[in-house]
């Protein structure tokens, strides 16, 4: 039989015997100590912050650590979520298809935007940056961006160039106005034209939401800048 005497709950159990004021027995002990167990459990889970979704803020969107791994690799392409050095979680990208066979039926590697999301933006002129770097011993010196609207437009396939260190690139594109909330809205990044299966990595996806009065050319001025 499991001893109890040895754990956390036997430690309470014997307290409570030798307070003298309770002493239950063990099948009215067990389920009530394993309650209490579990809430406090419970109450610790949920006051910790959840860095596994994208967060919505009140100008933009933010995804990065393990929420990269609600990336979605279309047609062509691969994703792994890899741990770094310092224990962060970053995303790997690869093409196994070529961008010119693959990259009209594919929005490449995508995160999903919310229908909520999709009814802010519609109208408004939206940053999107990519924090990338080529992996090492790939040839990739690429990615191509773009941001997604079903059936209302695009922002086509911008390419930017990558280098060996980590570095923000990035598109500027005014969502179309008469855009309707249908879930299908999409950042999505393709990891090199030739599909060689070489890997970019991916630290972070941000969306940021321009001041109304914004241009394109302002816009882009502002990518990779502390603004």
């Amino acid at each position: 039989m499991f001893d109890l005497r040895n754990t956390p709950l036997g430690a309470v159990r014997a307290l409570i015997r030798r307070s003298g004021r309770w002493s239950p027995s063990d099948r009215v002990f067990l389920p009530l100590a394993g309650l209490l167990t579990v809430g406090l459990i419970t109450l610790a889970l949920n006051s910790r912050p959840d860095l596994r979704n994208p967060v919505y803020t009140a100008n933009g969107f933010v995804m990065q650590g393990d929420a990269l791994g609600q990336l979605v690799p279309g047609p062509g392409t691969r994703l792994q979520l890899i741990a770094a050095s310092s224990g962060e979680s970053m995303a790997r990208l690869s093409a196994i298809a070529t961008f010119k066979t693959a990259g009209e039926r594919s929005a490449g590697v995508s995160a999903a935007l919310s229908p909520q999301w999709e009814a802010r933006v519609a109208g408004r002129m939206l940053r999107v940056e990519v924090e990338a770097q080529t992996a090492l011993n790939s040839d990739v010196d690429q990615i191509r961006v773009g941001y997604f609207t079903i059936g209302y437009g695009d922002s086509g396939r911008t390419p930017v160039a990558l280098e060996r260190s980590w570095r923000t690139v990035g598109i500027c594109f005014r969502a179309p106005e008469n855009a309707e909330p249908n879930g299908q809205e999409a950042v999505g990044v393709w990891p090199g034209d030739a599909g060689s299966g070489d890997a970019v990595l991916v630290r972070e996806i941000r969306i940021t939401i321009e001041p109304e009065d914004t241009s394109l050319e302002t816009c882009q001025s502002r990518i990779g800048a502390e603004v």
